[in-house]
């Protein structure tokens, strides 16, 4: 089963208002995200140039190797 995404940039106001959510919600579980090559991911995600689960396997092949 195939699934078509359609991926949309946002503005930058918005990006910085995801992020500032995402990292609250991380806050509130005891969790930060301090790799930088995660971060950007997470940055590129809120921006609307990748899904979250392409991110998702980027993420984990950069971690595992």
């Amino acid at each position: 089963m195939s699934v078509n995404v359609t991926i949309t940039q946002v503005e930058e106001a918005e990006v910085q208002e995801r992020i500032a959510f995402a990292d609250a919600a991380l806050a509130l579980a005891g969790h930060e995200v301090t790799d930088p090559f995660v971060r950007d991911l997470v940055i590129r995600v809120a921006r609307g140039e990748m899904t979250g689960d392409e991110a998702v396997g980027v993420a984990r092949r950069h971690i595992q190797g």
